[in-house]
Formats: structure tokens, C-alpha cells, sequence
């Protein structure tokens, strides 16, 4: 009988822990919320102001030096042919 009386008393303070558990679980959660809303605004603000403009930039400068990085093979022709160019000019 007393073994049965503290495994009653066991099981209630498991009950109660858990309960208190919860409570306290769904407080952090509620003072945590507003927090988070505010994060995921500062998140998305940065992403529109800041990383957006950045991306278009770095597109833009992409498709302007692409040209350019693909014709650095022909650089020693176009400046033989620069030279010729110079010579035969003056003549």
C-alpha cells in the first residue's frame, strides 16, 4: 500500500511538472512571438532594400564584364591588330 501511495505521489508530481511545463512553455512562446514578428520585418526590409539592389547590381555588372571576360583570349590579336591598325595609318 505505501508502495502504491508513492507512485500516486510520483505520478502526480510528474502531472503537475508537466502541466507547469507546458504553462510556461506557452508564456516564453507569447513573449517570444513578438520578437520573432519583428525579426522576420527587419529580415524582409533587408532583403528588399538591401539584397535585392545588390543582386540587380551584380546581375548588371555580370552581363557588362561577360563580354568582355570572353574576349580576353583574343587580347593579343586585337592589339596585333590595334598595331597594324597604327602603323598603317599614319602612311
Amino acid at each position: 500500500m505505501e508502495i502504491l501511495s508513492i507512485l500516486f505521489i510520483i505520478l502526480l508530481a510528474i502531472i503537475v511538472l508537466k502541466i507547469i511545463g507546458a504553462v510556461l512553455h506557452v508564456g516564453i512562446f507569447m513573449i517570444a512571438l513578438p520578437i520573432k514578428i519583428i525579426a522576420v520585418s527587419l529580415s524582409a526590409l533587408i532583403v528588399a532594400f538591401v539584397l535585392v539592389p545588390l543582386g540587380i547590381i551584380g546581375g548588371l555588372a555580370g552581363l557588362i564584364i561577360l563580354p568582355l571576360a570572353l574576349l580576353t583570349p583574343l587580347l593579343p590579336v586585337l592589339l596585333i591588330g590595334a598595331g597594324l591598325w597604327l602603323l598603317l595609318r599614319q602612311h
